[in-house]
């Protein structure tokens, strides 16, 4: 019996399971944001509502900052369609999910959902591509 954890076509598997996971994650992200800022465009008053806070006023500011999420979210594609060629998208995304979770635990609130929502993904996202990187610097002996 060999030890398949020594072979290079072991290693790819574990390459190809760790960019489907990535993919996935952030893809389940991306849609999330998608949904949040169409909310935000079209239904205002409802996406400051579920989240606990006051209706903005103007509500001008909430349809703004819906679609600024949705420009934010369509620059994330390159990165999930090819995340090991187009790295700065998924290391800005990372970061800017954490300065954002930070950024919303100092608003307080209601915005404590928001912080409690970009800070996991930042977190998980982070874990998952730097495992997709180092299983694919694997795969090149």
């Amino acid at each position: 019996m060999t030890d398949q954890t020594l072979t290079l076509g072991w290693t790819m598997a574990q390459a190809a399971r760790a960019l489907r996971s990535y993919r996935l994650v952030l893809g389940f992200n991306m849609a999330v944001h998608v949904l949040i800022g169409l909310a935000c465009i079209f239904c205002p008053g409802w996406v400051s509502q579920m989240a606990g806070l006051p209706e903005a006023v103007p509500v001008g500011w909430e349809r703004g900052w819906g679609a600024t999420l949705l420009l934010v979210t369509a620059l994330y594609v390159p990165g999930w369609y090819r995340p090991l060629i187009a790295r700065t998208p998924n290391l800005i995304g990372i970061g800017g999910r954490l300065w954002m979770a930070l950024i919303w635990l100092v608003c307080g609130g209601g915005f404590l959902w928001f912080a409690l929502f970009d800070g996991f993904f930042a977190v998980v996202l982070a874990l998952l591509y730097r495992r997709l990187l180092t299983n694919q610097l694997m795969t090149h002996p």
